[in-house]
């Protein structure tokens, strides 16, 4: 029981508040906190609701110029069709447990949500919950692939004034099965990065970008394959990276913009387990990658 919950037990004189509301059903649970959200607002006066309006971290509208913002978003969008992606608008909530089911990060850095839902914080789980679907509804072996510009909304505590609870990003997830010798890996690893590079390089100075690939596993087979298909891309540093418990499987990749002094990582992606735990199925294969659409417009419009 973390401290706020063992206050709130100790104010009740409930100590068993916190299991016994676990054993709730989702729909019993639901039910009360509707009742309860339906109480609490009857106290709240519009002077009070605009003094909240005014201070909550994640009511502030963005600080980018919409219309061009808008564009920019587009530009990014038509290139993920023209590279044969589907490209989709999503709902801002997803299924509870969406981000933190199946990777390393905690509830509490994601806005939970009545109804069984969360706010999105990372569009590509949202990706590998359809791929997933669609694997399993259709047993599929082509590869499915999907991009949209998604609102992040995220909860932990911000110490960088430059950074916001709500920001826009371009995401992209190619996922399908495993034919051996790294064949999907070796095909949409590229294809991602080359998309990342040419929408990068049409915002900036080519010479100003560089990348950094972060292997996951030591696989000798799969660095040697990759190398040869690098000779596309400049101002690339291969690192070994064979943590524990990492975000990423196999590979990662990030790009980075040399501005004013400092290293701006401005877009990354890689491989990760996530369809293999939801279908399940270890022969699935999936790649998701995003680019920080707002951060590069309020670097170009400073």
């Amino acid at each position: 029981m973390n401290n706020i919950a063992k206050l709130i037990a100790e104010k009740t004189g409930y100590a068993n508040l916190l299991d016994d509301l676990n054993k709730l059903s989702g729909s019993e649970l639901n039910s009360l906190l509707l009742e309860l959200f339906r109480k609490r607002i009857k106290k709240i006066s519009p002077a009070a609701l605009l003094n909240d309006f005014d201070k909550n971290r994640f009511s502030a509208p963005s600080s980018v110029e919409t219309i061009s913002f808008k564009q920019f978003e587009l530009r990014y969008l038509e290139l993920a069709v023209a590279k044969k992606f589907n490209v989709v608008t999503l709902s801002p909530l997803t299924s509870l447990g969406a981000c933190s089911v199946m990777g390393y990060v905690d509830q509490n850095n994601v806005v939970s949500a009545l109804r069984g839902t969360e706010v999105i914080s990372d569009a590509t789980n949202v990706f590998a919950l359809m791929i997933a679907n669609e694997f399993k509804k259709r047993r599929m072996n082509e590869v499915i692939k999907y991009a949209t510009t998604q609102r992040h909304v995220r909860s932990q505590a911000l110490h960088n004034p430059a950074f916001t609870t709500h920001f826009g990003v371009f995401c992209m997830a190619s996922g399908g099965l495993d034919k051996g010798n790294f064949s999907f890996e070796l095909q949409h690893l590229p294809e991602h990065m080359q998309i990342h590079q040419s929408l990068l390089s049409n915002e900036f100075d080519k010479e100003k970008l560089f990348i950094k690939i972060f292997l996951k596993d030591d696989n000798k087979i799969f660095y040697q394959k990759l190398q040869g298909l690098l000779k596309d891309f400049t101002n690339v540093k291969i690192e070994k990276e064979t943590n524990e418990g990492s975000y990423y499987t196999l590979a990662q990749f990030k790009f980075f913009l040399n501005h004013e002094g400092k290293e701006i990582n401005l877009s990354d992606g890689g491989f990760v387990d996530r369809t293999q735990k939801l279908i399940p199925n270890k022969k699935h294969r999936l790649i998701i990658s995003g680019i920080g659409t707002e951060l590069i417009h309020k670097i170009k419009q400073a």
